[in-house]
């Protein structure tokens, strides 16, 4: 079975999804996800990797915004996984599930009731 599953949440409804991509060495990406503020949040359901695209423009922040931030910790950069091309879903910058999850700590207060289905 999985390893990353969403957490239970009566007020969020989460979805599989399966998206191919010539970006990811399986040819697909294998997801959980649900939508918030107009964004998808994703979760990839083998290795956890989150789609932190979708938490920042949910925060009402600009992609460009992402580039800087992670400029900042040249240490990230190695851990993330660039997804372009394909479908506009999975686009942008994804993140080890640890990461994002220290980085929602941080930036994310205004909507930690909706990211509950992804950190509990």
């Amino acid at each position: 079975g999985q390893r990353f599953r969403p957490y239970t949440s009566s007020t969020h409804h989460v979805t599989k999804g399966r998206y191919i991509t010539s970006n990811d060495p399986r040819g697909y990406i294998p997801v959980y996800e649900y939508p918030l503020n107009g964004q998808w949040i994703m979760l990839d359901m083998d290795d956890g990797y989150v789609l932190w695209t979708g938490i920042w423009k949910a925060l009402g922040n600009s992609k460009a915004d992402i580039v800087k931030m992670i400029e900042s910790q040249p240490d990230l950069a190695s851990k993330l996984r660039r997804v372009r091309g394909g479908y506009l879903k999975i686009q942008g910058t994804w993140m080890p599930y640890e990461i994002a999850l220290r980085l929602a700590r941080r930036v994310a207060w205004p909507i930690r009731h909706e990211l509950i289905p992804l950190f509990g």
